[in-house]
């Protein structure tokens, strides 16, 4: 099992060599976004589709 630190650098590493600092920072935060997310559906931390439609529903109200 791969460290934090050797996960991000690996992602560095497969970004083209002409990305930006920008670009890079922008998909490292991608990757932790993703992370989250799917550690937040693991553990239960979900909304459903129903759910999310009545919450826009009223904030549109």
């Amino acid at each position: 099992m791969s460290t934090a630190k050797d996960e991000l650098a690996n992602l560095i590493q497969q970004q083209p060599d002409d990305s930006t600092g920008e670009e890079i920072v922008r998909e490292l935060a991608f990757h932790l976004m993703i992370q989250r997310g799917l550690a937040d559906s693991d553990a239960g931390r979900i909304v459903s589709n129903e759910e999310m439609g009545r919450r826009i529903r009223q904030w549109q109200q």
